[in-house]
């Protein structure tokens, strides 16, 4: 019997086309998922379009086409996909009205004449099948990249760094001209490719690692940098920087700190003993930039900071975490925080505006899927963890997860299909074992 593996220099089997779709379709999700709420049909293009490349990815793992996959990656991606799919299968009657936060809707069902019928255990249907197809960018890019060799990866998350810089250009020309916006007036804010500017800052402040990690890499043979590969490097850490600042975020203001930190200290522990100066000019130069636009960021943002203390989320926050006692432990279904606290409204916290999401992803999945929500998390961890023994660049792809994660307390960023697949873009690179499956051969 003799074993044949599909192995190139780094132990995989580079395939050319499937990394030239994936990049294709990362940019279409970077470009035009900016929004998390349904837009002009961008939503049915990207995951239409994710649907044949996750078809492909799966197929190469499968037939041992592909460096291996931890299986823990495996596992959050069918947590995800399930825990959606499990909430549509209807049930009794009886069993329906007896789950938490049911009874109520029930006895006024009883009262309106509406016989009793098998409903799922989602409160809202439609938006909790949307919720599972919505999962198709983030499913797309983790099995895709997963597929790709650590080069072909390191070569995206290049990419991703240059559309970033793409929209900060962009950014500054919505400021100038007060158009340029794909969803629309957003008050006259520079959004870049997104439709808030919060979710933009996040995606700005989690490219720094990003940035970092590439110019860690980006030396020449002698281990050192070319002088114009270090001033493109630092042109572009600088342009992330400056995007954040003219954004007026504060989340991005706030997260602009760590960042920065976070990216200058791996990029000087990276430097190397033969990296020269670099080890230290670099670092230094983008710490200096870095402190800079910090001060001009929260300066920007020092309006929206002054009136903190009148934000809604606060109450909002409040409401949404007894919305998730009232519906645990199944949770009230995916997609349908909007709608459950919208019947919960009294006049004394009833707003002008309309409540779409809790601006506070950790206790609004809570709402949505109950204890369930803790599976995918403990999976996510183990993915990172694991990831972290393996791979000496894991910090970099941490950190960054780390900004998206801690953004999530204040807004939802991870709920635009742009940040699912730059996160499945990230976790792929952690969850990826590096060797390909061999076959057997007679």
């Amino acid at each position: 019997m003799i074993y044949q593996a599909s192995l190139q220099d780094d132990g995989t089997r580079s395939s050319p086309g499937l990394f030239l779709a994936t990049g294709a379709y990362l940019t279409l999700c970077l470009v035009l998922g900016g929004a998390s709420q349904a837009n002009d049909g961008f939503d049915l293009i990207l995951r239409l379009a994710g649907v044949p490349l996750l078809s492909a990815a799966c197929y190469r793992l499968l037939a041992g086409r592909a460096p291996g996959t931890s299986w823990p990656a495996f596992a959050l991606l069918g947590a995800l996909i399930l825990l959606p799919a499990l909430q549509l299968i209807p049930l009794p009657p009886g069993l329906w009205a007896a789950l938490p936060g049911r009874a109520e809707l029930a006895a006024d069902l009883s009262m309106a004449g509406v016989a009793p019928v098998w409903r799922p255990l989602s409160l809202t249907p439609e938006e909790t099948l949307d919720a599972l197809f919505g999962v198709v960018p983030f499913a797309a890019v983790l099995m895709a990249a997963a597929c790709l060799s650590p080069h072909q990866r390191q070569r995206l998350w290049v990419g991703t760094a240059i559309l970033a810089f793409a929209s900060v250009a962009l950014g500054a020309l919505q400021l100038a001209s007060g158009g340029l916006r794909l969803y629309g007036d957003r008050g006259g804010a520079a959004v870049g490719f997104f439709a808030n500017r919060n979710h933009w800052a996040v995606w700005l402040a989690a490219s720094l690692p990003i940035l970092a990690f590439v110019m860690s890499r980006s030396s020449s043979r002698d281990g050192r940098m070319a002088p114009l590969a270090v001033a493109i490097l630092l042109a572009t850490f600088v342009a992330l920087l400056a995007g954040v600042a003219i954004s007026g975020s504060r989340a991005g203001a706030v997260l602009l700190a760590p960042a920065v930190m976070g990216s200058v200290f791996l990029l000087w522990r990276q430097g190397g003993r033969g990296a020269g100066a670099r080890r230290f000019l670099l670092p230094a130069a983008a710490a200096a930039a870095g402190l800079i636009f910090a001060i001009l960021g929260t300066w920007v943002a020092a309006s929206r900071f002054a009136g903190a203390g009148e934000d809604l989320r606060f109450d909002l926050w409040a409401n949404a975490f007894s919305l998730a006692l009232a519906h645990l432990p199944f949770g009230a279904g995916g997609g349908s925080f909007s709608a459950v606290y919208m019947g919960q409204e009294t006049a004394d916290v009833l707003t002008a505006g309309f409540v779409n999401q809790a601006h506070n992803d950790w206790v609004e999945i809570f709402v949505e899927y109950g204890v369930a929500a803790i599976l995918p998390m403990v999976l996510a961890a183990i993915v990172v963890v694991r990831g972290a023994r393996r791979d000496s660049n894991a910090p970099f792809i941490i950190l960054a997860l780390a900004l998206l994660l801690a953004a999530s307390i204040v807004d939802y960023p991870l709920r635009t299909p742009a940040l699912q697949a730059l996160t499945g873009l990230l976790l792929a690179g952690l969850a990826s074992t590096g060797q390909a499956h061999r076959r057997r051969r007679a």
